[in-house]
């Protein structure tokens, strides 16, 4: 399916699954006064019926993500505001993995978040793509993208300046497509 152009609403009409972890994590991907189950209710809304909603599902969803990712919780409707940043991102990471979406964007993953931390959000990520999922990473961290992307998209000024392979090239390389700088000029 031929996805480029396509608003948010058109994408999710074609019946592709897509999910979003936003760089601002309680801004826009949790509600922090909420717990872990209210957090995943957000996920599963559009399947209750009227005013009615199915709180037992949400529940056992928070649970799997307190015991799987090991959240460093009280209990699991402790408002999410008062974890670390890193049990944050296992929250909302797992929530949205949760709906085994075809497509999952990813912004800034990682920052701010502790090596051990990192490094099972990474496993996360790289866990999805093996599984066939599109893994778009929006990032800076070069050392990052080229460990866990495929392609890369290069940005300069706003525009594509082209998208390279992973595993052949350089921070060089895309440091100079960064700043508009001809590769061939440059060797």
């Amino acid at each position: 399916i031929e996805l480029v152009g396509m608003t948010p609403m058109k994408i999710k009409q074609t019946g592709v699954g897509m999910a979003f972890v936003p760089e601002d994590r309680l801004g826009m991907g949790l509600v922090g006064s909420m717990g872990m189950t209210g957090n995943m209710m957000l996920r599963s809304w559009k399947k209750g019926k009227g005013a009615l909603l199915n709180k037992k599902d949400p529940e056992a969803l928070a649970n799997h993500i307190f015991e799987d990712l090991e959240v460093v919780t009280p209990n699991i409707n402790y408002p999410v505001r008062r974890l670390s940043g890193g049990n944050v991102q296992k929250v909302l990471v797992g929530r949205e993995i949760s709906g085994e979406p075809e497509v999952l964007m990813t912004a800034y993953a990682v920052r701010g978040l502790d090596i051990n931390t990192s490094y099972t959000i990474y496993n996360l990520l790289t866990d999805q793509k093996m599984k066939g999922v599109a893994v778009v990473y929006v990032g800076e961290d070069l050392d990052v993208l080229l460990e866990l992307a495929d392609r890369i998209l290069v940005l300069c000024d706003g525009q594509v300046s082209g998208i390279v392979d992973a595993r052949t090239t350089s921070k060089e390389e895309i440091g100079l497509m960064m700043t508009s700088i001809d590769t061939k000029e440059a060797n």
